[in-house]
């Protein structure tokens, strides 16, 4: 009797140590696939699935693994067999996968089961569902209308320093490294900074930098003539979306700002938004401009050089690991979508074929050396300046030229009216535009505007004879 009670005991500890000897392949496994060590991790699961082909765990861990190493081809099988042993995270990345393809169905398809299986296991739907499934209606919503873009050029960049591949006119202004932002004399709270944009005339500087939550946060900054910068203020209209907003550009008009959000409206990573500044000084809510601008991947920054007649879009999408995709194209005046029926629709929304984007028979080559404006050495140099006739015969172009310190500060209250006068014209040609572009009703505030303009002009006016007169006096 006591023999057989030992054997018995003997079994089941060795059962127990069985068990115990065969979770531990898979618990290192996890452990890898959490450290990021996927290859490792990919090692170790394909021989335990060499033993038990049908392991839901194992198959989800290795499809997982494979899908974060950026083998999404590969991946697609083991999730499919970890979905049918009842694991519901694995229907969540093959919804991933299929949205990064541009396959809405089949993502939907991925989605219910997610949700069917999770009602199975008695769990409530995570937040991450809705966010995955508003991103796949976004998707959907941005098939249906894809503009068509002509591409001139594609160049492949280390993501680092993209901005130097951007070659704009002095009219579009100039994109800057974040260090080139102190170089101004912009105060900064010493946090984390992205690229800067400054106009032509560098009467302003908009630049991005992390809050006390690092989350990015586009400001702005007034430049007066003499090079001295205002105190930067925080572009107001909830321009971050609940998320970061990094990379700006800002038309000519000077109320037209693209930037990248990667926040609650993004289809996936960074997306391009464009947004309008009103005339008490808030910016509008921001659109998504959609396909084949934005993707799944990240989209940093969109630059219209309306001069030169380019626009340029940065992007990491269908780019090696470090480096971005800058496509260089023809903007258009009058936006043109794909055809929704269009077999080629999908290529054109995600840029993967810039034939396909291009007119038989033309030498784009030849077209791009054209268009491209003169590398402009200038554009790295953020010093300001100005030039005063003072009617004496001299020309000042610094404070500091100045010999009589009452005009020294009235030539600074004239310098601010300036700049004040350059921000009420940009938003004066904006309105004529929307009004040319059929916006009728404009018309009283095109008019009020005018009398705004005209008051302006004559306060800088009153303001240079002052300037005159007390740098003259005797």
């Amino acid at each position: 009797m006591l023999k057989t009670k030992l054997g018995k005991y003997i079994l089941a500890l060795a059962f127990v140590g069985s068990i115990a000897a065969s979770a531990a392949p898979i618990d290192e496994a996890k452990r890898l696939y959490r450290n990021g060590k996927y290859d490792q991790a990919i090692e170790k699961l394909r021989v335990i699935l060499r033993k038990s082909p049908r392991d839901g765990t194992a198959n989800y861990y290795l499809g997982a693994a494979l899908y974060a190493s950026g083998r999404a081809d590969e991946a697609t099988e083991p999730l499919k067999k970890a979905v049918s042993r009842g694991v519901a995270d694995a229907s969540r990345i093959l919804a991933e996968a299929s949205l990064a393809e541009y396959s809405v169905d089949e993502a939907s398809e991925f989605m219910e089961s997610w949700e069917e299986q999770l009602k199975k296991d008695k769990k409530d739907l995570p937040e991450s569902y809705s966010e995955l499934n508003n991103r796949i209606i976004a998707l959907k919503n941005m098939l249906d209308r894809v503009e068509k873009l002509e591409i001139l050029d594609s160049l492949s960049v280390p993501e680092a320093d993209f901005f130097n591949a951007i070659r704009l006119s002095p009219e579009a202004g100039s994109i800057l490294a974040s260090e080139a932002i102190n170089k101004l004399g912009v105060a900064t709270k010493g946090a984390r900074l992205s690229t800067a944009y400054l106009p032509q005339n560098r009467n302003l500087v908009v630049w991005s930098e992390t809050d006390s939550a690092d989350v990015f946060t586009l400001h702005s900054a007034s430049i007066l003539a003499d090079g001295s910068v205002e105190q930067a203020q925080v572009l107001e209209g909830n321009l971050g979306d609940g998320g970061d907003a990094k990379y700006p550009f800002l038309m000519p008009d000077g109320v037209t700002l693209y930037f990248a959000n990667n926040g609650k409206n993004s289809l996936g990573g960074y997306d391009i938004f464009m947004t309008r500044q009103s005339d008490d000084g808030l910016f509008y809510a921001p659109q998504n401009m959609g396909f084949p601008y934005n993707s799944p991947a990240n989209d940093y920054l969109l630059a219209i050089d309306e001069s030169a007649g380019l626009g340029w879009l940065v992007t990491d999408r269908n780019s090696p690991e470090g480096y971005v995709t800058i496509y260089v194209f023809e903007p258009s005046q009058m936006r043109v979508n794909v055809e929704p029926g269009d077999e080629n629709l999908l290529s054109y929304a995600r840029l993967d074929n810039i034939a396909l984007t291009r007119k038989p028979d033309t030498d784009y080559a030849e077209i791009l050396k054209r268009k491209l404006p003169a590398q402009n050495e200038e554009g790295s140099d953020t010093k300001a300046s100005f030039a005063f006739d003072a009617g004496n015969g001299k020309v000042y172009t610094s404070l500091n030229d100045f010999r009589n310190r009452v005009a020294r500060g009235e030539m600074i209250k004239y310098l601010a009216a300036v700049r004040e006068l350059d921000k009420q014209l940009a938003k004066e040609q904006n309105l004529r535009l929307r009004y040319r572009n059929g916006d009728k009703s404009l018309s009283k505030k095109i008019l009020a505007s005018e009398a705004t303009t005209e008051t302006m002009r004559l306060n800088v006016a009153e303001l240079r004879n002052k300037v005159v007169r007390l740098e003259n006096r005797k």
